[in-house]
């Protein structure tokens, strides 16, 4: 159950990529660059490694031969991007026109299978990273993609209930977040025509409805599966040169999305719907290959396990030459890929590390293999974070709304018309009419509890200013127990954080969620 750290694609991406939490990189949103921390690329690149990067992958920063020393291509995806949205002839629209060699994520596939071998004729180890666009907005697939999910058996698999396509009464306004545009476009001829239809979105009372979530999933499914076969592609030379028993190869994404849950349609929000995402890692010494680990793990993993594993050559004064050396916040997930027979034998004196130590398997993650009898291990850190900023105008803000945990009866809030007043801070506006907070959403296995504290933003940035001796401005408790693939979206409907017979739960949760604010939260200096 991997989860990211933001919400948004631009810090989310440098978390990754940095191993660094929102809080130090100083990336909340589209405002702040990774820089001046180190990147995996980077530290590669230093170390002898030639590193390519192909496709949408840092935000902004292309090509920066410190970060991509062999080759960098990126085709201008983001003027795409824009450019797509110029002729789209509504909110999901397969193409009927365009051949698949016209999409960008056909062109990177192009692109990354011959970078992939040329690097493979080279002496040096490398590293080649490929960023596919799809299922990224605009939702612009081929249209047989669409067609492959645009059938009655399909659309019911995925139909919800009134209820699950309204924003959750006993949820605070402040989680609420929408939309992807102001207005709905309806297909016309499944996108050949120009819409004659739409909705306007943004109002936290209104529901989506099944037609307009089945435009939006049929498209997004599509544009799964297109990107899916051009990965395929770059699997397949990986296949051709015999690659498998000497590369490690990582598979994530940098946030999710909802497609009309809750009534909304964006990736804006801390419900699991925009914070979980994939991750699979594929090691060619792993004992687990094609298993699953349930506890949550994190984006900010994948640097501290990507160092255990490729054990790259590593110059401390070369590596961070220019560069402030920045204690990775990521747990190693190197003993879950490896098991803890070849994890203690590779790395014994990690084993006695704090942050190192492993319990025991249990009934949750029982994977093992038959042929070694190597158990994966269960890490010490069972939960994860993720986390944002929340500001509105004081004189926007609706009076039974300002306070600390005011919504205390869910059946109340259902007799207000509620409103949509917050939005993403900017962390440069220095302003006093606004009241600025700071989400963090922590998930286990068996809960999401999410708060938004007060924070000075205004003097934010170099020491906490997280107001965590008071009450949290609002709270959410969410139970998963016992939860399957099949329950994905049902479970967050209902807001448990003020239910009597959850106060214990809660309290525990939001001790554990203020220490880790205490005590591992280390914010950004200017």
């Amino acid at each position: 159950m991997p989860l990211l750290k933001s919400q948004y694609a631009y810090p989310s991406r440098d978390s990754l990529l940095t191993g660094l939490r929102p809080d130090t990189v100083g990336t909340y949103n589209f405002q702040h660059s990774f820089r001046p921390h180190l990147s995996i690329p980077t530290q590669l690149s230093r170390s002898g490694y030639n590193t390519a990067g192909i496709g949408k992958l840092f935000h902004w920063d292309g090509g920066d031969k410190d970060i991509w020393n062999y080759f960098q291509w990126d085709n201008d995806w983001y003027g795409y991007q824009n450019k797509e949205n110029s002729f789209m002839n509504s909110s999901a629209m397969p193409d009927k026109v365009r051949t698949e060699s016209m999409f960008r994520d056909h062109q990177f596939a192009e692109r990354a299978t011959n970078t992939l071998q040329n690097l493979a004729k080279e002496k040096n180890y490398f590293m080649l990273a490929v960023g596919f666009k799809l299922p990224h907005l605009a939702l612009h697939v081929p249209h047989k993609y669409f067609s492959l999910y645009n059938n009655k058996e399909t659309r019911n698999a995925w139909k919800l209930g009134k209820r699950e396509l309204r924003f959750p009464s006993s949820a605070p306004e402040i989680s609420y977040r929408c939309c992807a545009d102001p207005e709905f476009r309806f297909m016309r001829s499944e996108g050949a025509h120009r819409y004659n239809r739409s909705i306007g979105l943004g109002d936290i009372n209104m529901a989506f409805t099944n037609e307009m979530r089945d435009e939006l999933l049929m498209s997004y499914c599509g544009g799964v599966t297109f990107a899916d076969k051009q990965l395929g592609k770059v699997l397949d030379v990986m296949d051709k040169l015999d690659l498998w028993q000497n590369t490690t190869v990582v598979l994530t994404a940098d946030h999710g999305m909802h497609m009309g849950e809750k009534g909304i349609w964006e990736k804006w929000t801390l419900f699991d719907e925009s914070t979980r995402v994939p991750l699979l890692i594929s090691h060619p010494k792993s004992p687990f290959q094609g298993q699953h680990y349930k506890d949550p793990v994190e984006l900010i993993d994948v640097f501290a396990t990507l160092k255990d594993l490729l054990q790259a050559p590593f110059d401390e004064n070369k590596v961070y030459k220019g560069i402030p050396k920045v204690t990775l916040q990521g747990k190693s997930l190197a003993p879950v890929v490896l098991g803890k027979q070849l994890w203690e034998k590779a790395f014994p004196q990690k084993t006695k590390e704090p942050q190192f130590f492993i319990r025991s398997s249990n009934a949750l993650n029982n994977a093992s293999s038959a042929a070694t009898g190597n158990i994966m291990p269960v890490m010490q850190r069972t939960f994860a974070i993720t986390q944002s900023t929340r500001c509105a105008k004081k004189n926007r803000i609706p009076p039974a709304t300002v306070g600390d945990m005011i919504r205390l009866d869910s059946s109340k809030s259902k007799k207000i018309l509620r409103r949509a007043v917050w939005e993403d801070c900017n962390v440069d506006y220095k302003g006093n009419d606004e009241v600025a907070l700071i989400g963090y959403s922590m998930r286990t296995a068996d809960y999401r509890y999410t708060a938004y504290f007060h924070y000075n933003k205004t003097s934010f940035l170099g020491k906490v200013q997280v107001d965590v001796v008071n009450p949290p401005y609002q709270h959410e408790l969410y139970d998963h127990k016992n939860e399957t693939l099949q329950d994905f979206t049902h479970r967050e409907t209902v807001n448990l954080a003020y239910k009597p017979s959850y106060t214990i739960t809660v309290n525990q949760l939001k001790s554990k969620l203020i220490h880790f604010i205490q005590n591992e939260a280390i914010f950004h200096k200017n």
